[in-house]
């Protein structure tokens, strides 16, 4: 009995004991799975800033890799494979200021490549030629006549490329010889004044009838594909007979500019050739008459002179060659 009675005492006891004893609170825990949303959360914000980040400080660096690598146009039947040239031409380039685009046409098979020749660029003094093209178009409907002279005026002199700005008030040009001042010193003067003989609408009727869809005299913007198809054009004699094609190719050759394409191919060989110039702006296009004639334009936008004096006729050897070897 008394065993019973001490055992029950002992089992008393126990129980004061936790009720006196404070209980511990249990630690709140997070609702199942929050951790991993506030990490995925953490760096899907991280990387929505560093995206905004890129496009705001480094627009060169975005636009170079969102833009997408266009070789050709070319059906699948008439394609041929360029990616080697293309791939050196990439790898000359990538790694510079600003974007650059490249287009060659081969006159004889018709076959084209290229990348970013649909690009929109800065035209510069590319668009002395679309000027040049209504002038001498102008000339074989007898609209006008190359030997009709304009008396320069102190207000027509413009800055920059070319030689008519140093030239005496009153000194007289014919019309032939303005449009050679503008194709061989791409004078800016010469330029300014055959624009309001012509005017803007004519010259731009040009540039659309030639099928130059993403060229705009008013915004001063080009294609490496438009100028491909200029050039193209201007070669077969599809907008102006052969006397008047040749004189043009003739004001285009052993200009004032040789620096960038001739100098990429064998010396000997006639190129029928513009630049084109402005800040960040450094291109050059024409015909090059290899054994295989092919035109080549090059194109820039808010590139380094210093790089483009380098590059462009990298480019125009590297073409070179391929088109050699094929």
């Amino acid at each position: 009995m008394n065993f019973r009675l001490d055992k029950e005492k002992k089992i008393k006891q126990e129980e004061l004991i936790k009720e006196d004893k404070p209980k511990r609170k249990r630690k709140k825990q997070p609702p199942k799975g929050s951790r991993w949303t506030i990490v995925v959360g953490f760096f899907l914000t991280l990387g929505i800033i560093a995206i905004f980040y890129l496009q705001k400080e480094f627009p060169l660096f975005w636009e170079k890799v969102t833009s997408p690598l266009v070789i050709s146009n070319l059906s699948k039947e008439e394609r041929f494979d360029a990616s080697l040239v293309l791939s050196e031409i990439e790898n000359l380039t990538k790694d510079l200021r600003g974007s650059y685009g490249v287009y060659v046409y081969r006159l004889e098979d018709k076959k084209e490549y290229g990348f970013n020749q649909n690009k929109i660029f800065p035209a510069a003094s590319l668009m002395k030629l679309p000027v040049i093209l209504t002038l001498y178009q102008k000339v074989e409907t007898g609209e006008i006549n190359l030997e009709t002279k304009y008396i320069l005026k102190e207000k027509d002199k413009k800055t920059g490329a070319g030689i008519l700005q140093s030239k005496q008030a009153s000194s007289s040009y014919t019309y032939r010889e303005l449009a050679e001042l503008m194709g061989h010193y791409s004078d800016n003067t010469a330029f300014s004044v055959m624009r309001g003989v012509l005017t803007d609408k004519e010259i731009q009727k040009t540039i659309s009838n030639l099928g130059m869809k993403d060229t705009s005299l008013k915004d001063f913007e080009t294609t490496p594909k438009d100028m491909g198809i200029l050039f193209q054009k201007l070669f077969k004699g599809d907008i102006l007979n052969s006397k008047n094609r040749d004189e043009i190719l003739s004001f285009l050759t052993n200009t004032a500019f040789e620096d960038w394409i001739p100098q990429g191919v064998p010396e000997g060989i006639k190129v029928s050739h513009k630049i084109g110039q402005d800040l960040g702006t450094f291109s050059d296009g024409g015909i090059v008459f290899a054994p295989r004639p092919f035109i080549l334009i090059i194109m820039s936008n808010n590139a380094r002179q210093k790089e483009a004096n380098d590059v462009l006729p990298k480019v125009a050897e590297r073409v070179w060659a391929f088109e050699n070897l094929q």
